[in-house]
């Protein structure tokens, strides 16, 4: 399984300079293999409501945008449902202060870890060395 964060996913679904990167890219692995979790869309759907709030989206091209994503996680990702086990594991992680991890983050990597994914996706580089230090296989498939 390949697990996507939320900054991997925003550009698929939302105008960004790495926008046809992503695109290339999660068209290019077997719909299978995604995997996102509860959390994801909880965090993308936080993601979308700020940027209505910044005037960056309205309030119509949001709710477009979230219909999307939603059907595309019902159809084509697998999704990890959140469990004790991964709030236990990421303030684990958490309280390795020196990481710098901030909760969200923290739930991705626990996630991640206790399914023993193939890999996690990430534009953000903070997660990524988090990742790699716990062991967690992650990158940014070439784009930063």
């Amino acid at each position: 399984m390949i697990y996507l964060d939320t900054s991997f996913l925003a550009p698929f679904y939302l105008q960004e300079a790495t926008s046809i990167s992503v695109e290339t890219i999660l068209l290019s692995l077997p719909t299978p293999q995604i995997a996102i979790s509860d959390w994801t869309i909880v965090e993308f759907a936080s993601l979308l409501s700020r940027r209505v709030r910044m005037n960056e989206l309205t309030p119509e091209l949001m709710a477009a945008v979230m219909q999307s994503f939603q059907n595309d996680a019902t159809c084509s990702y697998t999704i990890f449902t959140v469990t004790t086990a991964d709030f236990v594991l990421a303030t684990e992680f958490i309280r390795q202060w020196e990481t710098g991890l901030r909760a969200g983050d923290a739930l991705h990597l626990a996630i991640a870890r206790n399914r023993k994914i193939e890999n996690l996706l990430s534009l953000d580089r903070g997660l990524i060395d988090a990742a790699q230090r716990f062991g967690i296989p992650a990158d940014s498939a070439g784009l930063m």
